[in-house]
């Protein structure tokens, strides 16, 4: 998404750091994915992980992605209540998004 070399082909990023804190970014193939079907991703605050199901591709993985990170920032912020609303994060990340990938 910004060509960094810690990224991988698909733009979304190995780890990344937020307020000194290393974030790891996974992969997870399905048949291994234990958070059911209808889940796409996970952050995980315990251990600084966000899981991603290694089916999803392109713009979609990209916004799934987005929308675990902006969880990681909002808890790693202490704003825990705004990280709690699906629709706020949904929001924030759909905005983030379209602003990453339109910037010139």
């Amino acid at each position: 998404m910004f060509g960094r070399t810690n990224m991988r082909s698909d733009g979304i990023p190995k780890s990344f750091k937020l307020a000194g804190h290393t974030i790891k970014v996974i992969n997870i193939p399905l048949k291994r994915w234990k958070y059911g079907e209808e889940v796409l991703a996970m952050w995980i605050p315990a251990e600084l992980r966000i899981e991603l199901r290694s089916d999803l591709t392109g713009t979609h993985r990209q916004a799934v992605f987005l929308h675990e990170a902006m969880h990681a920032m909002l808890d790693t912020a202490s704003y825990y209540e705004l990280s709690a609303s699906e629709d706020f994060v949904d929001r924030m990340a759909t905005m983030l998004h379209c602003m990453l990938t339109t910037m010139k």
